[in-house]
């Protein structure tokens, strides 16, 4: 198929063999290259990939982000300019604007948290000024639907893409916005708790003490602008993995550096996927089987040289599987 080429071959290491698979895509072809996620409007699923692949009518599928034991994603993703879930510990991403063309980097996502203070705190009567004013307070929110854990010293956000509860008070402080941005709960560190889940148009924001949300209170009208670093403003899709493996065509291999232990198996012989690119718009795919007698897998370091090996400029380790 043109624009399309798979190429498979088995690699001897001083172990034993591994087979080795790639799939080159040329996204100036016409080929839509996008995340899918285990069930449809849901982060919190689980599903083989040969099901997901049949799904959505994919050519091909290969894994992508980590995941937890219920199934939700772990790091950076967004699908039709949508952020679902938040990059974690600056762990390596790639995304890909409308036209195809491919960005690997270490990103990071911050907002700006505006709070516009009404003329008293009653939730339904408040006045407020025009948001083109500045505003009286300005917070960092630093966390996208994802665990609070990976953020504790910061203020999280959760939308309906979260779909499970919020675990407000009892040591965390929560905000409850509603779709006109207006604050109609606010839960403290020292209530009781209080189980709170956001719908389609509302949204929470959280902190693991008072100090951060202390100035915003019920009536309050807030707003939040969204930045990245690198700027992928124009992205269309993300996803995340992690380490970054090669950087122009060099080696850049630093587990430790995105937050990466020896707990997490990372730096243990295993089944990898990757994805890279070779040129602008010409998407690499690679797996390598593990665990079996006729492929015994490949450490990150393996990884890394066979792709640089290849040509590959740009890459980064997914869930191997």
């Amino acid at each position: 198929m043109p624009g399309l080429i798979h190429h498979r071959f088995i690699k001897h290491i001083a172990r034993g063999p591994v087979i080795i698979n790639i799939l080159e895509v040329d996204t100036q072809r016409g080929f839509i290259v996008r995340p899918a996620l285990a069930q449809p409007n849901t982060i919190w699923a689980k599903a083989t990939l040969p099901q997901i692949v049949l799904r959505e009518g994919a050519i091909a599928g290969v894994n992508a982000n980590y995941f937890n034991n219920r199934g939700m994603p772990i790091g950076s993703l967004a699908i039709d300019r949508e952020w679902i879930t938040g990059p974690i510990m600056r762990r390596a991403s790639v995304s890909i604007n409308k036209e195809g063309k491919l960005s690997f980097a270490r990103p990071s996502i911050s907002g700006d948290l505006s709070v516009y203070k009404g003329e008293n705190s009653y939730p339904f009567t408040a006045y407020f000024p025009s948001t083109s004013k500045t505003p009286q307070l300005t917070l960092k929110v630093d966390n996208i639907n994802q665990p609070e854990s990976l953020s504790p010293g910061g203020i999280s956000f959760y939308n309906h893409w979260w779909q499970d509860k919020v675990n407000c008070g009892a040591g965390r402080s929560c905000v409850l916005v509603d779709g006109n941005g207006v604050v109609r709960l606010k839960v403290y560190t020292t209530d009781s708790a209080q189980p709170i889940q956001p719908t389609r148009t509302d949204y929470i924001l959280s902190a693991m003490n008072d100090e951060k949300l202390q100035s915003v209170f019920v009536g309050d009208k807030v707003s939040i602008s969204w930045y990245s670093y690198p700027d992928w403003s124009q992205a269309v899709h993300v996803v995340g993995g992690g380490p970054y493996l090669v950087s122009k065509s060099e080696i850049v291999l630093n587990d430790t550096a995105e937050g990466f232990t020896e707990k997490s198996g990372i730096r243990q012989i295993a089944p990898r996927t990757a994805i890279g690119m070779t040129s602008p718009g010409r998407l690499i795919f690679l797996t390598a089987d593990g665990r079996r007698k006729d492929s015994v897998g490949l450490s990150l370091w393996e990884l890394a040289a066979l792709l640089k090996e290849i040509g590959v400029t740009e890459a980064i380790n997914m869930d191997g599987g």
